[in-house]
């Protein structure tokens, strides 16, 4: 049997995370959330053609420690030990500045990002049936979400229905 390695458990621990995390998402009450999709879609590409991608490389060198090896005679040696090696990374440095972008666009239309908590299991269990938001309801302090198996979500506001 081979045992789990560390990138097999930092990959089970960002799952588990991920689905504690807050849902974050553009808001409008009254809005429907096609229309949000809609409206952040054409945000997208809007800023997309406003601000293009930017593609820089850089070279991020190798990170080395010494090590000293002693022989039988006494003569010791010091070593560099590569801890990481030197490799070429690509990124977008345009990237903040097209979310920016996006952002704005979507408060021109008049959304705002907003994070709802996760639903504890006891408004789990109250909010049935379970189907997807389709309006953006009136949100409270004590609003929060559950996230459905269809990747949907459905934001529950105690007392407002």
């Amino acid at each position: 049997m081979k045992p789990c390695g560390l990138p097999a458990l930092l990959g089970a621990m960002f799952v588990l995370l991920a689905a504690c995390a807050p849902l974050t998402v553009y808001y409008k009450q009254g809005a429907s959330v096609s229309a949000m999709e809609r409206t952040l879609n054409e945000c997208k590409i809007t800023a997309l053609r406003k601000v293009p991608p930017r593609i820089l490389t850089r070279y991020i060198p190798p990170t080395t420690a010494p090590y000293t090896h002693c022989d039988a005679n006494g003569h010791c040696y010091t070593f560099q030990r590569i801890i990481t090696p030197g490799r070429y990374e690509r990124y977008d440095a345009n990237e903040s500045l097209r979310f920016k972008t996006e952002r704005l666009c979507m408060a021109g239309a008049g959304f705002e990002k907003v994070s709802i908590r996760e639903c504890d299991s006891a408004q789990v269990a109250a909010a049935r049936p379970l189907s997807a938001t389709q309006t953006f309801p009136p949100l409270t302090e004590a609003s929060c979400a559950i996230r459905l198996k269809s990747g949907r979500w459905k934001i529950v506001t105690p007392g407002a229905e």
